[in-house]
């Protein structure tokens, strides 16, 4: 049997038609690609089916390196791709990125692969956040343009189409849930404030706090000032629990608080993950505000507890009546 052709210029229009047609869910994925340096420099076209390679990584290893300029000049690459990339490919587009500062990429996918899958939904966040990457959903006129451009001679059909709006809507808005919701939102503002750390350790987790400090939101470690307001506000008091302090918290909290920023200064995104705009001063002032508050509230709290402990036991002397009694283990 006549193995398929894995690449090319022009791609077939059965397999335009069947790959990305969004109510189906081929096996393979293709990637159709226009790449273009500079402003005025003329557009280069091509498609990879995925073989040995998944496609993504195949055009930034094979592809991109035969057709790179010498001169380094801006390079605008636009993929169409029938599925959206695993959490392997969003790896190696933000390395290559990283090693090509001069590129950018704008990503229209058909369909979204294992949405539902944390890891792929947190890799798909992570390379929408590079400046240099664009994702979204293919649009009706994206598949015209395909259509007209990827397919070699006369190719008017615009029947192929009429039946997708429905489920570009719906992969649209499931695209548009996975990615940060504060830019959806520029007027909202999200701060959290957590007790624990959940599973501090696991480096998925510390990731994760790390991009939403990046992203905009807010995160503090609660000290018992936060411990005294929340009681005020949500709890159901009875008369003679008009506050909450639990001195016995201290140290968790003061632990709590050096494990996250811990998380946060390990970043190369120290300086957005903390929300800090000013000079450097105010970074560090940012750094180790809440570990200060919190040992100022352990150190006035020992010597509360002490003060208790001393009037305590001043009672009980007094109670004695000058008797004290000695206990000698036998």
């Amino acid at each position: 049997m006549r193995r398929k052709k894995p690449s090319g210029m022009y791609i077939s229009k059965r397999a335009l038609k069947d790959n990305f047609d969004p109510h189906k869910f081929p096996h393979d994925t293709y990637l159709l690609c226009k790449l273009q340096w500079g402003d005025t420099g003329r557009s280069w076209i091509h498609w990879i089916r995925k073989d040995r390679y998944h496609a993504e990584v195949y055009f930034l290893e094979k592809i991109f390196k035969m057709r790179r300029s010498k001169n380094y000049v801006n390079c605008s690459i636009t993929w169409y791709l029938s599925w959206s990339p695993c959490v392997r490919c969003c790896c190696e587009i933000l390395n290559f990125l990283e090693k090509h500062s001069y590129v950018n990429i704008d990503i229209y996918v058909a369909r979204l692969y294992k949405i539902q899958n944390s890891e792929v939904r947190e890799g798909l966040k992570k390379l929408v956040s590079s400046k240099k990457v664009t994702i979204a959903v293919m649009e009706i006129k994206d598949y015209t343009y395909c259509w007209k451009n990827f397919i070699q001679g006369d190719a008017d059909d615009d029947s192929w189409t009429v039946d997708f709006q429905s489920a570009i809507t719906k992969n649209r808005l499931k695209l548009k849930d996975v990615f940060e919701f504060l830019k959806s939102h520029p007027n909202v503002t999200l701060e959290i404030y957590a007790a624990k750390l959940f599973k501090h350790l696991d480096i998925r987790n510390r990731e994760g706090l790390r991009n939403l400090a990046k992203n905009g939101v807010i995160i503090h470690i609660m000290n018992l000032a936060d411990y005294s307001y929340w009681w005020k506000i949500f709890v159901t008091r009875q008369h003679g629990e008009d506050d909450y302090l639990p001195w016995s918290f201290a140290l968790h909290i003061f632990l709590n608080c050096i494990e996250f920023q811990q998380i946060l200064l390990v970043s190369r995104h120290l300086k957005e993950s903390l929300r800090v705009k000013s000079n450097e001063k105010a970074q560090e002032k940012e750094v180790w505000r809440i570990p200060a508050m919190v040992l100022a509230e352990m150190i006035v709290g020992k010597m509360n507890r002490d003060l208790m402990l001393h009037e305590q036991r001043a009672n009980r002397a007094r109670n004695c009546k000058g008797l004290w009694c000695y206990i000698v283990p036998l």
